[in-house]
């Protein structure tokens, strides 16, 4: 195999790895509708899961679940 041809392939199959890297990484997002209460969600804060008092609660809850420990 060229040294070119090599390089070529490489860069090639680095730039899948990072492209599927990607894809994978998908972050939640709301829709502006609290999945808690179901009222609207703050206009600073649309694009979160949760409004604000749900969001406190979601995290007070999961640190009682876990014993105060980060997941």
């Amino acid at each position: 195999m060229q040294l070119e041809d090599w390089a070529s392939s490489m860069e090639q199959k680095e730039r899948d790895a990072a492209v599927a890297r990607a894809r994978s990484n998908k972050t939640e997002q709301g829709n502006g509708i609290c999945r808690g209460c179901l009222e609207p969600v703050e206009a600073e804060r649309s694009h979160a899961l949760r409004c604000l008092s749900c969001q406190q609660d979601f995290e007070h809850r999961q640190r009682i679940k876990t014993g105060g420990r980060r997941v």
